[in-house]
């Protein structure tokens, strides 16, 4: 459901009050069938277990912090209505993450989530390889509404998948690592520049960090084997990726960029508070002064513009945010950010030598290199990518539990007695319990 298309782009979910000619990341008050899906967990998680339900899970309250800020920005908002969208699809995100906080009880259900997330690339790699040699598409974006919005997604999860793999032997490490190596055919035949740099700059984070953890002659291998296939892929599509950089639309679309981004800036210094959460699309055209710049650039360069004509907004993330929602939601997205980072770390610490070990690694690293990613793209305010991150801090958070757990049994407090295999709940890292992946 994450991906919401089965040979292309679509919109799983309903609609209300759609406003499609409008250019923000909110066009109305969409209700997507995966939160639905997220609803049904939540209701049968607490049914079933009551005493191990947690309707608010660790971390979620600094989420909805960020939300409850951002609404700061109403006081400046040109449209109260674009600016209820874009809260009513944040704060209802939130169940995703409920969901797959009180989904996982033990590392079975971790490998599980693998598992599915398996079946979901190899479906989309089926997609994107279509599209490529029978439909003869330049730049493949999937199901997804642009190339970009793909390769962020199969950065974020296929570092992942690449952890998992390297943690231990097995025949689903196998599956895992083939997996990550069709993730990365996806994201060259996306051509996205940032996508590709970035994938590259993930994989050997995730790699370094593995053999930092325990060097084996497996780990060791599995570097080989990567670095190889790399190689000839990229000496079969270098051709095609330079063209790409060389692309001459690439400068105007630069040039663009830093326009977009001096009138983000122009916004905050103007309303600190922010113009109005998703109001961007508004203030950046006329009558509005902020996109008078843009207008003169092209036309210096002898285009014929029509001044009424809807601008893009702009394309960094944390420049949009800075506009729009103010240096109060700016400054609580990246605590947010930054909490579920250390978390990761502390657990990749904490659990070191063990599947949940590496699984912390790639989860700190798909969304490490995701939120670099961020400077120069949004993605991560649309629904696809957003469920996606938002079902991996949840998971982080499950583990953050574990790992509190864990502490408070080697201090003596709360001892922990059960299998954690066959037990809900549990702490997997006990000295005296085989982990799932041994």
């Amino acid at each position: 459901m994450t991906i919401s298309g089965f040979f292309s782009s679509a919109e799983w979910g309903l609609t209300l009050g759609d406003v499609a000619e409008y250019r923000g990341h909110s066009r109305g008050f969409h209700f997507y069938f995966n939160e639905i899906f997220a609803l049904s967990l939540i209701i049968a998680a607490a049914l079933e277990r009551k005493s191990k339900f947690k309707l608010f899970p660790p971390g979620l309250w600094l989420y909805l912090l960020y939300c409850g800020l951002s609404l700061v920005s109403i006081l400046n908002a040109p449209s109260l209505l674009y600016l209820s969208m874009a809260a009513f699809k944040a704060f209802k995100a939130a169940l995703i993450f409920i969901a797959a906080y009180n989904f996982v009880r033990t590392e079975k259900d971790l490998h599980f989530f693998l598992k599915a997330m398996c079946l979901t690339l190899f479906w989309e790699f089926l997609i994107v390889v279509k599209m490529k040699y029978l439909d003869g598409r330049h730049q493949i974006m999937g199901t997804f509404e642009h190339q970009n919005a793909l390769a962020m997604y199969v950065n974020l999860i296929s570092m992942v998948l690449l952890a998992a793999g390297a943690a231990a032997k097995g025949r689903w490490a196998n599956v895992y690592l083939f997996i990550f190596l069709m993730s990365a055919v996806m994201v060259e035949f996306t051509l996205s520049r940032a996508g590709l740099v970035i994938f590259g700059l993930g994989t050997a984070l995730v790699m370094g960090l593995i053999l930092l953890e325990k060097f084996t002659q497996r780990r060791v291998i599995i570097v080989g084997v990567i670095a190889f296939c790399a190689v000839l892929g990229l000496a079969k599509t270098m051709g095609t990726i330079i063209d790409r950089f060389n692309d001459p639309y690439t400068y105007d679309s630069k040039q663009t960029r830093i326009m977009l981004k001096a009138a983000s800036l122009q916004m905050f210094r103007d309303y600190p508070l922010g113009i109005g959460w998703n109001n961007y699309g508004i203030v950046i055209n006329h009558p509005y002064p902020y996109g008078d710049k843009i207008d003169q650039y092209f036309r210096l360069h002898g285009d014929i513009l029509d001044r009424n004509a809807p601008k893009g907004i702009e394309e960094g993330l944390y420049y949009l945010l800075l506009a729009e929602t103010g240096f109060e939601g700016f400054a609580a997205y990246v605590a947010l950010l930054s909490l579920f980072l250390w978390w990761n770390l502390r657990a990749a610490w904490h659990f070191r030598g063990q599947f949940l070990g590496a699984i912390s690694i790639g989860i700190a690293i798909g969304c490490g290199i995701n939120y670099l990613q961020s400077i120069v793209e949004r993605v991560l305010t649309q629904p696809r990518n957003m469920m996606l991150w938002l079902i991996l801090l949840g998971l982080t958070a499950k583990i953050e539990t574990w790992r509190r757990q864990s502490v408070r049994q080697r201090n003596g407090k709360n001892p922990i007695q059960h299998d954690a295999r066959n037990y809900p709940d549990s702490v997997p890292q006990l000295e005296t319990i085989s982990t799932a992946s041994k």
